[in-house]
C-alpha cells in the first residue's frame, strides 16, 4: 500500500488513501501507548489503565474494516494508473488489481477473527478471579518466587543419579534446557541402575527422598513444611468418615476371565488363542501371555470376594474398578470430592456383587438422601494426604490391602498426585502388614527388556528400513523420524548385559517422565522390603482423554502400520491388565513376588509387559508419530485420489476420442 501511494498519483488522490492512513494511525497510537504502559507497570494484562486496555483490544472492530477498505481502493487505483505501471511493468496491474484483492478477500476475515479471539482471551485474563492461595502438596518456590517445576524436577533426577555417579549429577545440574534435555539424563540414570542391585535401589531411594524433601505441604492456615515433615506429623483433630455400599447384584456363575475385544467378549479357549496371536505377533511379551492364560486355567485367581483393593483414583479410565466390582471384590475407592464421580461409582457398586468403601467429609448417617451422600463423598489427594493415609491405616484391621495408584493429571500436577499416592503407598506397605502395591506402567518410558524382544526389534528394523516410505522420511528428517529402536546393551562391571528400550516421548515432557519414574522407584524399594508389587506395562489405549486430541487420534490410527503395534480400547486394556494383576497377587512364580530373586530390581518391569508393540517395533515410538499421521491421511485420501484419477482418465478419454 505504501509503495502504491508513493509511486501512484491516482492512488494518492482518491479518498481511500486518507481513510487508510487515518485507520492506521488510530490503531497504532493507542497500541504503542498500551505497550509503554505495560512496560511501566510491568503487567500488560491487569495493571495497564483500562481505557488503554479497552482501546488496544476493541478498536480493531472499526479500524480493521476501514483500513482494509482504504487499502483496497489504493490497490485498485494504482493498478489502473499508467504512471504506476510504467515504473513497475504491466505485472503490477495484475498484482495490485487482481492478486492482492483476492488475498485480502480471503485473508481479512482470519485477521479480524484472530483479533476477536485475542480480545476474548485478554479480557478473560484481566477479569479472572485470583487463584486461591496454595494449599496442600505444592511445588516449592523457585528463586523468582514462582512455583515452577523445572528446577525441582531436575534436582530430583540429579539427586537420584548422584547416589551412584556424582559426575553425572553435576552434568544434570548444568543442563540449561531441561525441557528437551532430560531424556539423555534419564538414559544415564537407567544405565547407572544397571550397574548393580545396590545402585538401582540407592538411586530409587535418593530420588524419592529428595522429592519428599523439596515438595511443600501447606496447611489450611498457610504455614508450610516439607512434605516429609507433614507426613510424619501427629494426626490432627480432623478425620475422614467411612461410607459403605454393599452391592446387591448377582454373583457370576463362575470366575471366568472375560476380555472384550473388537466387539466380542473372549473367554476360555478363544481368549487363549487370541493371546497366542498377540505373543506371536510381538504385541505383548510371552510372560504377559502366560499370566493371562494362567488366569484362564485357574479360575480361583479371579475369586475376589475375600480381597480388599484400595484404588487411588478409582474413577480412572485405566483403573480396574469395573472389573473388580464385576468379580465381587471389596473396593476401597479414593477419588475427588465431586458428586458426579460418586454418583457413578456408587451406582456401579450397587448393581455389582462387590462392596464399596469410600471416605466422607461427614458421618454417613447424617445424609438423609443419596444426593447428600454424593455431595459429601470423596477427598483430595493434594490437600488431605495425611488424613487419607491415617483413614486407610485404621480401616478394616487385619485385612490385607492391595493399593493401586491410578490417578492421573496433566503436566506438573501429575508429579504432585504421584507423590501424594506414593506417600500413602509407602506408609501402608511399611506399616500395615500384608499390603501389596499395584501400578500401571506406561510403554512410553525407559524399560529393561528381554534379549528376545531386542533381537525382534532388530529384525523388524532390517525389514522396514528397506521400505521406500521409511527410508525417505528418515532422510528428509535428517534421522529425527524413524530412529532405530534396538540399542546396544548396557554391560555392567560384572559383565552382565541389559537390553533397554527408549520409549520416552519428548512431547510428554519431563514431569510425566518423573511421575512415572517415581512409581518405578517405589515399586523396587517396596519389593526389596518384602512387599508384593504388581507393576506391569499397559498398552497404548484409546481413552477419551487421549483421542480427544486429534493429533494423537490420527497417530493412533496410523501406528499399526509398524509391526507389531496395536492400539487397544479401554475395556480391553482394563481386562487384560486386571488379569496380569491377579496373576501377580496369586501366583508365586510372578516377578512381583519378592521371594523370586532378580539379578537387578528393574527387571521387575520386564515381566508381564502388555506393551502393545513398543518393545519389538523397528523404530522408537517417539519417532513414528509424524509418519503415523501421514499414513492415516494417506489412507483417508486414497479414495479421493482414486476418484480424481478416474475422473481425469475419463476426461482424457473423452477429449482424445473427440479430437481423434
Amino acid at each position: 500500500a505504501l509503495v502504491a501511494i508513493v509511486f501512484s498519483p491516482r492512488a494518492r488522490a482518491q479518498w481511500g488513501a486518507g481513510l487508510m492512513i487515518i485507520s492506521w494511525a488510530s490503531t497504532e497510537v493507542p497500541r504503542y501507548a498500551f505497550y509503554v504502559a505495560a512496560l511501566l507497570t510491568g503487567d500488560a494484562t491487569k495493571k495497564t489503565p483500562f481505557p488503554l486496555f479497552w482501546l488496544r483490544y476493541s478498536l480493531f472492530a472499526l479500524l480493521y474494516p476501514t483500513g482494509i477498505v482504504g487499502e483496497m481502493t489504493v490497490f485498485l487505483a494504482a493498478a489502473s494508473d499508467p504512471a504506476f505501471i510504467s515504473v513497475f511493468t504491466p505485472f503490477a496491474s495484475f498484482f495490485y488489481g487482481k492478486l492482492l484483492p483476492v488475498v485480502y478477500f480471503f485473508g481479512s476475515p482470519f485477521m479480524v477473527f484472530n483479533m476477536a479471539m485475542n480480545r476474548k482471551s485478554a479480557f478473560k485474563k484481566r477479569f479472572a478471579k485470583p487463584p486461591p492461595p496454595p494449599r496442600g502438596l505444592e511445588w516449592p518456590l523457585d528463586p523468582k518466587g514462582q512455583r515452577s517445576s523445572t528446577h525441582v524436577n531436575k534436582a530430583i533426577v540429579a539427586a537420584a543419579v548422584g547416589a551412584a555417579s556424582p559426575e553425572k549429577a553435576d552434568r544434570i545440574n548444568a543442563t540449561k534446557n531441561w525441557r528437551f534435555g532430560y531424556v539423555r539424563h534419564l538414559n544415564a540414570l537407567v544405565d547407572e541402575q544397571c550397574q548393580s542391585p545396590d545402585a538401582a535401589l540407592a538411586i530409587a531411594a535418593a530420588g524419592l527422598a529428595k522429592a519428599y524433601e523439596l515438595f511443600e505441604f501447606i496447611a489450611p492456615d498457610g504455614s508450610a513444611a516439607s512434605f516429609d515433615a507433614a507426613m510424619a506429623a501427629p494426626p490432627g483433630p480432623d478425620r475422614l468418615f467411612t461410607g459403605f455400599v454393599q452391592g446387591t447384584g448377582p454373583k457370576r456363575g463362575a470366575n471366568e476371565l472375560r476380555v472384550p475385544y473388537k466387539g466380542e467378549t473372549l473367554a476360555g479357549d478363544r481368549l487363549k488363542a487370541q493371546v497366542r496371536r498377540w505373543v506371536e505377533y510381538g504385541t505383548i511379551e510371552p510372560s504377559a501371555g502366560e499370566a493371562i492364560v494362567k488366569c484362564v486355567d485357574n479360575p480361583g485367581y479371579l475369586d475376589m470376594s475375600h480381597r480388599y483393593f484400595v484404588l487411588l483414583g478409582a474413577g480412572s479410565a485405566m483403573g480396574p474398578f469395573l472389573v473388580l466390582m464385576a468379580l465381587g471384590a471389596n473396593v476401597v475407592a479414593v477419588d475427588l470430592d465431586r458428586p458426579n464421580i460418586w454418583k457413578r461409582l456408587i451406582g456401579i457398586a450397587k448393581e455389582s456383587s462387590g462392596s464399596l468403601t469410600f471416605p466422607m467429609g461427614v458421618a454417613p448417617e447424617t445424609c438423609a438422601r443419596e444426593e447428600e451422600m454424593y455431595a459429601h463423598a470423596g477427598c483430595n489427594l493434594f490437600t488431605q494426604t495425611p488424613r487419607i493415609r491415617d483413614w486407610l491405616m485404621q480401616l478394616y484391621p487385619g485385612e490385607k490391602f492391595t493399593v493401586g495408584s491410578y490417578a492421573y493429571l496433566d503436566g506438573a500436577l501429575h508429579v504432585q498426585v504421584s507423590l501424594a499416592m506414593d506417600a500413602i503407598c509407602r506408609d501402608l506397605s511399611e506399616k500395615r502388614a500384608g499390603t501389596s502395591l499395584a501400578y500401571l506402567c506406561t510403554p512410553t518410558d525407559l524399560h529393561l527388556i528381554s534379549k528376545e524382544a531386542h533381537e525382534d526389534a532388530k529384525v523388524n528394523f532390517k525389514s522396514y528400513s528397506k521400505r521406500a516410505f521409511c527410508t525417505v522420511l528418515n532422510l528428509l528428517s535428517r534421522g529425527k523420524m524413524l530412529r532405530k529402536n534396538a540399542k546396544e546393551p548396557v554391560t555392567n562391571k560384572s559383565g552382565e548385559s541389559f537390553y533397554v528400550v527408549n520409549g520416552i516421548s519428548v512431547a510428554q515432557g519431563p514431569n510425566y517422565a518423573l511421575a512415572k519414574r517415581m512409581q518405578h522407584w517405589r515399586a523396587i524399594v517396596a519389593r526389596s522390603k518384602g512387599c508384593i508389587v504388581s507393576s506391569n506395562i499397559a498398552p497404548s489405549t484409546s481413552t477419551v482423554s487421549v483421542v480427544s486430541n486429534r493429533t494423537f487420534a490420527w497417530a493412533y490410527d496410523g501406528m499399526p502400520y509398524f509391526k507389531p503395534f496395536e492400539i487397544f480400547a479401554p475395556e480391553t486394556s482394563n481386562a487384560v491388565m486386571s488379569a496380569i494383576l491377579f496373576y501377580d497377587l496369586c501366583d508365586g512364580a510372578s516377578y512381583g513376588n519378592p521371594k523370586n530373586a532378580l539379578s537387578n530390581p528393574n527387571l521387575l518391569f520386564s515381566h508381564g509387559s502388555f506393551h502393545g508393540g513398543v518393545w519389538r517395533c523397528a523404530y522408537e515410538v517417539d519417532s513414528i508419530g509424524e509418519a503415523s499421521v501421514l499414513l492415516y491421511f494417506s489412507r483417508v485420501a486414497k479414495p479421493y485420489v482414486i476418484g480424481v484419477g478416474a475422473l481425469g482418465a475419463a476426461v482424457a478419454a473423452i477429449y482424445f476420442g473427440v479430437t481423434n
